[in-house]
């Protein structure tokens, strides 16, 4: 069969060699149903028994037990989400004209990476990337794609409103721990969007869009767009989450989580009558 000049590298009909991963690092339990433990919550407001708002309790009892939980009712508005996802896929389309492309970061400000550009073990990853600083966001914009033409303006508005939503997240962690409002502002200022291309795959169970990490960061938000493969460690044991339209996925990162250590350690060595420690598990 001749090869097509004009198809990108995806478009395969079974996957290269480059792309595969030994057995011991493939994806497992893709056949195994939704997790339908991790906690979906709802940000409208109502109250609890103690006070609090019922957000607030749930999002401590998630992050307690998993460290991961997905967000609806949000309040960011579906068309400026769609609007983000639209914009990210013409730019990603408009890299195929270039399949060798990577931006030099003090260049550009930004960083586009390729199939080709990361390898473990010499295996390429099934993802294209792109990703950039978001703070200050005014003087972040204008080191980002200039095209798609509308990129700066979609993509600085949908930053906008997840700023919103971690910095409400983060206070509603600060209400339920007792602590003052504001109190991981100063500790949360470098911010980056990563956008993930994810295309179709021959054979999803033979490779990887993404290694088994732990983020580093405060909070992550994740937005899934619809594509299932997002998998989570629970109990010991690789679990699939569910794509909830217009949901938004939140994963407790290492940095909240050696904050809470050190600030309940402080708190039982001083006062002596902390009963309950309550443990941020990384999501793996």
């Amino acid at each position: 069969m001749k090869e097509d000049k004009g198809a990108r590298w995806f478009e395969l009909e079974c996957v290269p060699k480059e792309y595969i991963f030994p057995k011991e690092y493939r994806p497992q339990n893709l056949d195994s149903p939704v997790c339908d433990s991790i906690p979906v919550i709802s940000l409208a407001k109502s109250k609890a028994e103690n006070g609090h708002s019922q957000p607030v309790e749930e999002i401590l009892k998630a992050s307690q037990e998993l460290g991961f939980f997905q967000v609806i009712n949000h309040g960011i508005p579906e068309k400026t989400v769609t609007d983000a996802m639209n914009v990210l896929k013409e730019f990603f389309d408009m890299q195929a004209k270039d399949t060798t492309t990577v931006t030099v970061p003090h260049k550009k400000g930004y960083i586009y990476t390729n199939s080709t550009y990361f390898a473990k073990d010499g295996v390429h990853l099934w993802r294209e990337n792109v990703k950039h600083p978001c703070h200050p966001l005014e003087e972040c914009i204008h080191l980002w794609p200039a095209s798609p033409t509308r990129y700066q303006e979609v993509i600085a508005a949908y930053m906008v409103e997840i700023q919103k939503l971690s910095t409400r997240i983060l206070e509603m962690i600060c209400e339920g721990l007792g602590l003052e409002q504001g109190y991981f502002k100063d500790t949360s200022e470098v911010q980056f969007l990563s956008s993930n291309f994810y295309p179709p795959c021959p054979d999803p169970s033979l490779t990887l869009g993404l290694l088994p990490h732990i983020d580093p960061s405060l909070i992550t938000i994740l937005y899934q767009g619809g594509s299932t493969g997002l998998q989570v460690m629970k109990d010991g044991q690789w679990v699939n989450v569910g794509a909830i339209p217009n949901a938004f996925v939140v994963n407790i990162g290492n940095q909240l989580e050696v904050c809470l250590v050190l600030i309940f350690h402080i708190s039982f060595l001083s006062t002596k009558t902390f009963k309950m420690a309550i443990q941020l598990k990384c999501c793996i």
